[in-house]
């Protein structure tokens, strides 16, 4: 069963092997799609002050907000981590984490989720195996829901769907659609509390099962351009998994966030630690570029 850490990337296994050309292929046309979407502009849209820059990096949960309308932001990651497990010790790495996500409309984006090429080493009384390879693509659109600054707290609704062109070995072969409730408030003091609530429907070589996850966050603004959290991540398949991480991000520029997250496994199986590091960059609309400028 899948474990709480390999959710962190994408909520897809961070195993596999060598992509096939012809799913890069889809993997481009449904980009450059989203892409085209989000250029439909209004002309003479007066200019306006962008919001702050928010990306689903860092943390195994995903943020409750959207990037915006008609913006473009690439979040790329990498991740290593490790098991032990009586004489089996299993060491894997993930490269290339990525998420394209696009604003469509003020309360809508869509995303497509790669979880990157992985290295595996799986290693068992003196004997080693590596296993290379890449994961199953995961589409998915975010819904604006309720609005802080009407409603007094964030609620945002996700489905998603992963497409299974992973290799045959660790692909789950199946389309494993899934629905994430995500919120957010803010607190005095630069404090600010989320979370996320996951309805996970995937598969294994035993069927198909349920591998549901609750995360509860807790972030604090350091200053203008750093920010600290600590997490609980709770895998709900049998038997549970917990999982506390925790990291910094920081902004430098407007249009850029560079991230440094680690977690701990401390009850149940999975991974018995990770670290991760990730930048996020966001391209913004005309008419916010003009206003950033103004600023």
């Amino acid at each position: 069963m899948q474990n709480v850490a390999e959710l962190y990337a994408a909520n897809v296994q961070l195993k596999g092997v060598a992509w096939r050309r012809h799913d890069f292929c889809r993997f481009v046309a449904f980009a450059t799609c989203v892409v085209g979407l989000s250029n439909v502009q209004v002309q003479g849209q007066a200019a306006v002050a962008p919001p702050p820059l928010t990306s689903n990096r860092p943390g195994i949960g995903d943020s409750e907000d959207l990037v915006g309308r008609a913006v473009i932001q690439l979040e790329l990651g990498v991740q290593a981590g490790a098991n032990r497990s009586g004489d089996e010790y299993d060491w894997s790495t993930g490269w290339g984490q990525s998420t394209l996500r696009v604003g469509i409309v003020d309360p809508v984006e869509v995303f497509v989720t790669w979880g990157g090429f992985s290295v595996d080493r799986d290693s068992t009384a003196g004997a080693t195996v590596v296993e290379t390879g890449s994961t199953d693509l995961l589409l998915g659109a975010k819904f604006a829901v309720l609005d802080e600054s009407r409603h007094g707290l964030t609620l945002t609704v996700e489905p998603t769907t992963t497409l299974p062109i992973g290799s045959d070995d660790f692909s789950t072969g199946s389309y494993d659609g899934a629905v994430r409730l995500m919120w957010g408030k803010s607190l005095p003091k630069d404090w600010d509390v989320s979370g996320n609530v996951v309805f996970l429907s995937t598969t294994d070589e035993n069927g198909r099962y349920w591998d549901n996850l609750v995360t509860a966050s807790v972030g604090k603004s350091l200053t203008q351009s750093i920010g600290a959290f600590g997490e609980l991540a709770i895998g709900l398949a049998d038997p549970s998994a917990w999982t506390l991480d925790g990291g910094f991000a920081w902004v430098p520029r407007p249009n850029v966030q560079w991230d440094l997250s680690a977690g701990v496994l401390v009850r149940g199986p999975g991974q018995s630690w990770f670290v991760s590091g990730g930048v996020t960059l966001r391209r913004l609309p005309r008419h916010m570029r003009a206003g950033q400028r103004a600023r």
